[in-house]
């Protein structure tokens, strides 16, 4: 995916968000309008193309600016390639998410148990390559079903960022809903994110492993140069979603 189609996981998960909006929490929480939203840069690792050197690269230029951002990685990736998820993990400005363990989209499963299981596995998998407690989940292409709740409380994640329009956190004893905005086909322009920004909601940049790093550093500095304020899944949501030494 090259950055200028950054959105694209985002836009498939379009599909699913009427079922998702029908389901959800009952209520959302929306940011004070009288200060600018922070913007998330969200990396997906889906394959295993060259991922160890890309995982190490990405997290180089992070460091490097500064900048914080959250990494979903799949399970079956993170078992094949541990060294990416060690080399995400040595910086601390990085949160590390799972994505199921062989990104698939959970309501095709059809079956409670084994919607669990690869969610489940997904996280063990991440959490043993990096010697974390990760509690972040993003589901592939954006799908879910009414399960996926109690999936969540069940595989001791707290925070979901499945979805184009909304991010939840597990607070109260159920996961709460809050306003977010994704940002699709921007990587190429801050000042599009400037404009997504006007509406209020948090930013969520959606980039995956086939984006090349150079590109990758060319937008970080971008948008630093732009003072938007970066955050990762951790500073988003008030929770602490990567436990490492875990």
């Amino acid at each position: 995916m090259k950055l200028a189609h950054l959105g694209a996981i985002a836009t498939a998960a379009i599909v699913a968000i009427g079922v998702v909006l029908a389901i959800g929490p009952a209520y959302m929480h929306t940011l004070d309008r009288n200060k600018p939203p922070p913007v998330m840069l969200s990396f997906s690792v889906v394959d295993g193309q060259n991922v160890p050197q890309w995982c190490k690269d990405l997290s180089s230029i992070l460091a490097k600016h500064n900048v914080k951002a959250t990494v979903f990685v799949t399970g079956k990736v993170a078992e094949q390639n541990p060294s990416c998820v060690t080399a995400l993990a040595a910086y601390s400005g990085i949160d590390i998410g799972s994505q199921t363990y062989s990104y698939v989209a959970l309501p095709s499963l059809g079956d409670y148990t084994k919607a669990l299981d690869e969610v489940k596995r997904g996280k063990m998998a991440v959490d043993a390559a990096g010697n974390v407690n990760s509690r972040i989940f993003k589901a592939p292409y954006g799908a879910t079903d009414q399960n996926i709740y109690s999936i969540l409380s069940s595989s001791d994640i707290t925070a979901d960022f499945s979805y184009p329009s909304q991010y939840n956190k597990f607070e109260g004893g159920q996961f709460v809903k809050y306003g977010l905005v994704s940002c699709d086909n921007c990587g190429e322009s801050p000042d599009r994110v400037r404009q997504l920004m006007d509406m209020h909601s948090p930013v969520m940049i959606d980039i995956d492993n086939t984006a090349k790093t150079s590109e990758i550093e060319s937008l970080v500095v971008a948008l630093k140069n732009s003072n938007v304020d970066l955050v990762n899944a951790s500073g988003l949501t008030g929770l602490d979603l990567t436990v490492r030494n875990a």
